[in-house]
C-alpha cells in the first residue's frame, strides 16, 4: 500500500512538472506575441513624430530683393486683340518675410502702385492713360494683398475704383525669379465707363483694319520678384 501511494505521488509530481513546462512554454509564447505587437505599434507611431520633417524635406529657401521687383501689364486693342504693354515707374512691395519658402514670402505680402507713374514708353499715351482712364476710374493707387499662396496658385485681394475683389493668380520660379501671373477683367471693378472714356479719346488709335475701334476689358499682369537661393531644408 505504501509503495502504491509513493507510485501515485510520483505520477502526480510528474504530471505537475509536465503542466508547468507547458504553462511556461505558453507564457513565453504570449510574451513573444506581446513583444511583437508592441514593437509593431511603436513602428507605426514613428511616421507621425517625423511627419513635419517629411513634409518640408527638400524645400528650397529663398531671399528676395524688393528693389529689383518689376511689374508688366499688357492691355489689348483692335478686334484682333493687339497687345499694348507697359509698366509702372513706382511701386511698393512689402512682405512679412523676405526669406523662406516661396509660399512664406508671398503669403500676406502687399503691393501698392501709384497709377500716375504708368509707363508705356510713350509719354503722350501715358498722359492719356493717367487722365482719361485712371482718373475716370477713381484709382490713384492700386492696392493688392496676397491672401493665399500654395502649390503654384494663389489669391490676391485687389482694390481699384473703391472696390475690392479676390483674384486668382499662378506663380513659379524661373531663373532665380518668382514670377506671378494674373488676368484682370476690369468689369469686376466697374471699369466700363473709364474704358469708354479712354477709347473715346483714342478712338482713331484704337481702330483696326476692319474700321472698328475697340479696347478690350481684360489686362494681363506679370510681377517678377528677384529671389536668391539660400539653402534646402532636409
Amino acid at each position: 500500500m505504501t509503495s502504491l501511494k509513493l507510485f501515485l505521488k510520483g505520477i502526480k509530481c510528474f504530471m505537475n512538472l509536465i503542466i508547468m513546462k507547458r504553462l511556461s512554454k505558453y507564457l513565453m509564447y504570449l510574451l513573444m506575441v506581446y513583444g511583437m505587437i508592441t514593437c509593431n505599434n511603436s513602428d507605426k507611431k514613428l511616421p507621425n513624430t517625423t511627419s513635419n520633417q517629411i513634409q518640408f524635406s527638400g524645400q528650397q529657401l529663398y531671399t528676395i530683393d524688393n528693389s529689383g521687383i518689376s511689374i508688366l501689364w499688357t492691355a489689348h486693342k483692335f478686334t484682333n486683340k493687339v497687345d499694348v504693354s507697359g509698366t509702372f515707374n513706382t511701386y511698393i512691395f512689402e512682405s512679412k518675410k523676405t526669406s523662406g519658402t516661396v509660399e512664406n514670402i508671398l503669403n500676406k505680402s502687399k503691393l501698392s502702385i501709384p497709377t500716375a507713374t504708368v509707363n508705356s514708353s510713350n509719354p503722350i499715351r501715358d498722359f492719356k492713360l493717367d487722365t482719361y482712364f485712371f482718373k475716370a476710374f477713381n484709382t490713384s493707387k492700386i492696392i493688392g494683398t496676397i491672401t493665399k499662396a500654395k502649390e503654384n496658385e494663389g489669391i490676391i485681394d485687389l482694390k481699384m475704383n473703391h472696390t475690392s475683389k479676390k483674384i486668382p493668380f499662378t506663380y513659379a520660379i524661373e531663373k532665380d525669379t518668382i514670377r506671378l501671373f494674373t488676368n484682370l477683367d476690369l468689369t469686376y471693378w466697374k471699369g466700363e465707363e473709364a474704358l469708354k472714356t479712354l477709347n473715346t479719346e483714342c478712338y482713331e488709335l484704337h481702330k483696326g483694319t476692319d474700321g472698328i475701334s475697340k479696347l478690350w476689358t481684360d489686362v494681363d499682369v506679370v510681377i517678377k520678384i528677384p529671389a536668391h537661393k539660400t539653402l534646402i531644408i532636409n
